[in-house]
């Protein structure tokens, strides 16, 4: 696939968002080497690069994880090739042990660390700003405000690198990074160079003796990078001889000019915000006033001019928060109050009529699949009081199936009232986490099954005392007065006939999410906390959800406890996780959703696809051999589509008491040919299973509440098949009653 930043047309226009003009940037600068790891809003700008790659000669990869690109980035630049790394804000986390020592060593090629910051949280676990990351690593940093200037900045960039031998951080912001705009490209530079390594050993390894040289080095390169800033293209003043100046940096600047009118204020633009040019500031100060500062996120450039004894009008005084993102509504609200702008007008926006379109799987996701059959390992048969017409059939069918007769003495589900409530309501063992009539047992006669969830019967130990008949809430529990027994409903080992038998389809057999610990992490599967499957329980970090698990059974959980990841994370940052439960012995059972693919950032190759990014075949990584290798003993592989055998392979974890690993293996949907959809049938008394339980987006009840007709939209169905076979009526068919 050719990329439009391979265009050879200086001076000519491209449009292009700022992920786009900063690999444009880059290869105008002549890069050798792109390295990056997936991560929104950051991963179009390594997609780009990799597109082009082969056409202009240079190499691009995908990293296993930010801290191995950055290494990888720096290695090319040690040898005087130019070299570009980009990640998301929360990458930069992981890649900063790298780059802080990075700061000592300095760089020989051009070496460039793009991060792009997500306000207001659009795809990232956390607010941050990565301004103040450039005051901690003592590196200088360029901040882009729009498409042009990420161009522009990143060209710069490399040269300011080269010049003082540092690498140098280029910020943006979602909305930069992600929003497009008419670009003027430059020409390609090309660089004759010797790539080599210099095997200075002073200056390269950083054992204390030299590091604490090499910081005395960096100390007088951000003297000469100081002096850059204060002369920098990208600090620009624009004097209109107003008694008040703003100042502002990134987008923020771009809005506030939107929303006032210029030519009534002076302007002072910061693009080279660290070192922060103080003669500059300070130059620009005698020329007005009054101060106001706009920037999202952090008070960076205000609390710069604090330390320089100017004041000023920022944050507080503005209104304005250091959560989220700003608008330019917002920044008119605010210059409002300065009667500096007149406030937004009150008329509420046109009504649209478009339905809120919230977060979710997609349909056919894999993952899915396997959330709701970790559900389903602690299943219980539930009742819609609304639709049960108490005719007592459960009983009866029940009654016939387990003791030979048709009586309701003898069933395992009872029709009664509920409280205040008219209508009746079949009642059967709900599988308490708790177990209040495992608990008043004094005969050890009842137990809950590890492995199912269910409430077995010692008959042997039982001696008819009736104490757990009293303790149960939901009376589930029946005393057998022949012979002083008491009797409780199993599930019909998963598929009862009460459910199959009820004219109205009242009965649901339901899994339970609120009864196993379950660790998560980033990537698609997080949005597995949704309801209605609510079965991720974290989300800190990448990798964190592995080593979460650990951490709560090593303080004394009882039981397995779970932790979930995808195929990319697993690579990124699950090995040394998985590596420890299996060292110090926690039982943990990892649950490794192997989709083969990067899936949420837009389908990145990982190291098990047996591609590059670069398009190249590929080793094929086998995550199977990784999970073996690091000493995990127990390695069960399923297809979540197939939930029987899914839900068999979670329970025999639950037996054991090892580490183990669960590889939950199939492929995204997205990146597959959709099969022949499915579609409801006349079957259907709506019991809602496939709506309130398993949740695909695809299959919708218009109006649950009057038992409307579920309804499959084919426009949406990836013929999967997992709903037609979770459905206990077979009220799913293919349509037009095809055969895959």
């Amino acid at each position: 696939m050719t990329s439009k930043i391979t265009e050879n047309k200086p001076n000519s226009f491209l449009l292009l968002n700022g992920d786009e003009a900063v690999a444009r940037g880059a290869v105008e600068a002549d890069i050798k080497v792109a390295a990056a790891y997936p991560g929104t809003p950051s991963t179009e700008i390594l997609e780009t690069l990799a597109q082009a790659a082969k056409t202009l000669n240079f190499y691009a990869e995908w990293s296993v994880n930010e801290i191995v690109s950055a290494e990888v980035a720096a290695g090319a630049s040690m040898t005087g090739a130019r070299a570009i790394v980009s990640m998301k804000h929360v990458g930069l986390n992981v890649a900063s042990d790298a780059i802080m020592t990075l700061a000592y060593t300095g760089t020989e090629g051009g070496l460039v660390i793009v991060v792009c910051d997500d306000p207001a949280l659009h795809s990232s676990q956390n607010e941050q700003d990565t301004r103040y990351f450039s005051v901690h690593s003592k590196l200088p940093l360029l901040d882009a405000g729009n498409p042009q200037e990420a161009l522009n900045m990143t060209r710069e960039a490399f040269n300011i690198s080269e010049k003082i031998r540092l690498p140098i951080i280029l910020r943006l912001t979602t909305r930069v990074a992600h929003g497009k705009a008419k670009v003027q490209i430059g020409s390609f530079q090309k660089l004759e160079r010797d790539i080599s390594f210099d095997k200075n050993i002073s200056r390269w390894v950083m054992v204390p003796a030299n590091a604490i040289r090499q910081h005395c080095v960096l100390e007088e390169k951000l003297v000469e990078a100081k002096q850059l800033s204060e002369n920098s293209p990208f600090n620009q003043i624009e004097d209109n001889t107003s008694e008040i100046g703003i100042i502002g940096s990134g987008v923020g600047y771009y809005y506030a000019r939107s929303v006032l009118d210029t030519k009534k204020f002076s302007w002072l633009k910061l693009g080279f915000i660290h070192p922060f040019p103080v003669e500059l500031v300070k130059k620009f100060a005698t020329k007005v006033k009054q101060l106001v500062v706009i920037e999202e996120l952090r008070p960076y450039i205000e609390e710069n001019l604090q330390r320089i004894k100017l004041d000023v009008i920022g944050k507080t005084l503005l209104g304005l928060s250091e959560i989220g993102e700003y608008t330019p509504d917002k920044l008119r609200d605010a210059f409002a109050k300065l009667n500096l702008a007149e406030k937004n007008s009150t008329i509420q926006p046109a009504v649209t009529g478009l339905q809120p379109r919230p977060p979710n799987l997609c349909p056919g996701c894999t993952h899915r699949a396997f959330y709701y059959a970790l559900n389903a390992v602690n299943s219980h048969v539930t009742c819609d009081s609304s639709k049960c017409i108490g005719c007592r059939t459960c009983e009866k069918v029940c009654s016939f199936n387990k003791e030979g007769a048709s009586n309701s003495d003898k069933a395992r589900i009872h029709v009664t009232h509920t409280n205040n409530n008219p209508n009746t309501v079949a009642i059967t063992c709900q599988a308490c986490t708790n177990t209040p009539c495992v608990v008043s047992c004094s005969h050890n006669a009842l137990s809950k099954s590890v492995k199912t969830g269910l409430i077995t019967i010692n008959e042997i130990n039982c001696v008819g005392c009736g104490l757990c008949v009293k303790s149960c809430p939901y009376n589930a529990i029946t005393l057998d007065t022949r012979k002083c027994k008491v009797f409780v409903c199993d599930t019909c080992q998963g598929d009862p006939v009460c459910v199959k038998n009820c004219p109205k389809h009242a009965l649901t057999l339901v899994g339970r999410h609120d009864d196993k610990i379950v660790a998560g992490d980033i990537g698609c599967y997080s949005l597995g906390f949704l309801p209605p499957l609510n079965t991720v329980q974290t989300c800190l970090c990448m990798g964190g959800g592995v080593s979460q698990a650990a951490g709560m059974f090593h303080a004394g959980v009882k039981g397995k406890v779970f932790a979930v990841l995808g195929d990319s994370t697993f690579f990124h940052a699950g090995i040394p996780g998985l590596l420890n439960i299996a060292y110090n012995k926690a039982n943990v059972c990892v649950i490794i959703l192997d989709n083969r693919i990067v899936a949420m950032t837009g389908h990145q190759p990982t190291p098990a696809s047996g591609k590059t990014a670069m398009g190249d075949n590929a080793k094929s990584v086998s995550i199977h051999e990784i999970v073996k290798s690091v000493g995990i003993d127990r390695i069960i592989t399923v297809d979540p589509y197939d939930i029987k055998a899914t839900i068999e392979a979670i329970r025999e974890t639950l037996t054991h008491d090892d580490p183990c690993v669960i590889i939950s293996q199939r492929s995204c949907p997205l990146l597959i040919e959709r099969g022949t959809p499915y579609e409801i049938t006349e079957k259907c008394g709506s019991c809602g299973l496939c709506t309130t339980r398993f949740g695909c987006p695809a299959i919708t009840q218009t109006n649950p509440d009057s038992n409307n007709k579920i309804e499959i939209d084919p426009t949406l169905c990836s013929g999967c098949g997992v709903c037609a076979n979770i459905c206990p009526h077979d009220a799913i068919a293919l349509i037009g009653g095809k055969i895959r």
